[in-house]
């Protein structure tokens, strides 16, 4: 995705809060042996497409320095009661054509298929569509990616296309679909009206 002109409106620091999580930027401090840890495991290498190799503290610093929060932000989740980094976002901003693309990661095994990005979904999407003035969100899910693929038709995404045979599986070398799929600003508000948060 092109990244296109500067952002109309400063878009850092980024920081979201809700009943159980709080979401901000990341930064080297961020950088650790069990962050790095994720990416051994099976289910993220295998949603992600990776191949099988360890990643040390070092190239998971090297990884968060590319990322310059203005139009490509690297946002971590964190469990409110013990500060544990539980899943990160990836947000790629091309602001000329007002999209940009996410993709998400819950990295603690602990906390998938437990609502996490439920959860969080409302307060985010609305700092990107409404603060930050945007009005077109991408996202890719590979087809084997049945978790992801539940969770952004479960969110008032829409399905635009899959690319046939588009990716080799590092596990097996089989030839996998790519899903690409859109989430408008209108779309976004429109699913919020008909899904209220659940009163406490």
């Amino acid at each position: 995705m092109s990244h296109g002109a500067a952002p109309r409106v400063s878009a850092a620091p980024f920081s979201v809060v809700t009943a159980n999580f709080y979401m901000r930027t990341l930064t080297l401090s961020d950088a650790s042996e069990r962050f790095a840890a994720w990416f051994d495991q099976v289910d993220v290498r295998e949603a992600l497409n990776l191949p099988a190799r360890a990643m040390s503290k070092a190239e998971i610093a090297a990884y968060i320095s590319r990322f310059d929060q203005r139009t490509n932000f690297l946002v971590g989740i964190f469990d409110k009661t013990n500060d544990l980094l539980v899943a990160i976002i990836t947000i790629q901003i091309d602001w000329k054509s007002s999209r940009f693309l996410a993709n998400t990661v819950v990295g603690e095994a602990d906390y998938r298929h437990r609502g996490v990005l439920l959860e969080i979904a409302r307060p985010w999407r609305d700092y990107f569509f409404e603060t930050l003035d945007l009005q077109f969100m991408a996202a890719t899910a590979l087809a084997s990616n049945g978790p992801i693929i539940r969770y952004l038709a479960k969110t008032g995404w829409t399905l635009v296309r899959t690319l046939k045979n588009h990716t080799r599986r590092n596990s097996d070398g089989a030839m996998i679909d790519l899903c690409l799929y859109q989430l408008t600003r209108d779309d976004w508000r429109a699913w919020k009206a008909a899904n209220p948060p659940a009163s406490v």
